[in-house]
């Protein structure tokens, strides 16, 4: 599998404050790898560095073996697609006009959106299933509509990376099922995915590696049946689970007790 992203010693911090330590990740295009911790263990942070929003202190960020230092800001949104937790939008805007936003890192200097633009655009609310939504204002909508609004602006932007923070925190069963779905398709499309989420058991389905935090540091790095063992999450949630195969669904499960 092709490396698209290489992270290789990053330190990042913040009024004199070690916030990530020493973290090394490697991301081939087509996987998913889920960020998994508890809160406060470092997976917005290392994700606002992935994207350039956060300035690492030390270490390296690779994007298509280019270091993120060199590029620019608009070099670097045409690579990597950042949907944050935060779903306020203080404009009164179309939520097409939202979308289309997702377009930006690729117009020429002094352009406009093209009609190709809202082609697009229009294109990824339709997989989305956020297109009813077209003329409505965001403001108007539900946290969980406005996820999913700002989830087709991301895929919009055509990038090779997206990153994903919390992406289903205010959505219903259904429409989480819909967006880790549509997740794997864009996997099977060579774009390399990473996933802040507190879902373990959805992280262990459609999630191919997982990188364990704990206080800005890595746990373990792998597969699932590596990462998620009751060792492990002892250690970054202290919490005693027993680890099972749910018998319906064949995938991971656990209790606490």
């Amino acid at each position: 599998m092709e490396r698209i992203l290489k992270i290789k010693n990053l330190q990042y911090e913040n009024n004199g404050r070690k916030i990530l330590k020493d973290i090394d990740l490697e991301v081939g295009k087509g996987e998913i790898v889920g960020l998994i911790g508890k809160n406060g263990s470092g997976k917005t942070t290392l994700l606002k560095c992935l994207n350039g929003i956060n300035k690492i202190s030390s270490g390296d960020i690779d994007i298509n073996g280019k270091k993120i230092k060199d590029l620019s800001p608009k070099e670097i949104a045409q690579n990597i697609s950042l949907m944050g937790q935060d779903t306020c939008v203080s404009v009164a805007f179309p939520c097409l006009d939202i979308v289309v936003m997702g377009r930006y890192p690729h117009l020429e200097k002094g352009k406009s959106f093209s009609h190709e633009d809202y082609e697009k655009s229009l294109k990824c609310m339709e997989i989305t299933d956020t297109l009813k939504f077209r003329d409505k204002n965001i403001g108007k909508l539900s946290g969980g509509e406005r996820q999913r609004v700002l989830f087709a602006k991301c895929v919009a932007q055509e990038t090779d990376i997206i990153l994903l923070d919390e992406p289903t925190a205010s959505m219903d069963i259904s429409n989480q099922e819909q967006l880790f779905k549509l997740c794997k398709k864009l996997s099977e499309q060579e774009k390399a995915i990473i996933i802040s989420t507190h879902d373990l058991r959805v992280a262990s389905r459609y999630c191919d590696k997982l990188l364990l935090l704990k206080e800005g540091e890595v746990v373990t790095f792998g597969g699932v049946e590596e990462v998620l063992t009751k060792e492990n999450i002892k250690i970054a949630y202290d919490i005693d689970v027993e680890i099972f195969i749910n018998p319906i669904s064949k995938t991971f499960d656990y209790y606490i007790y």
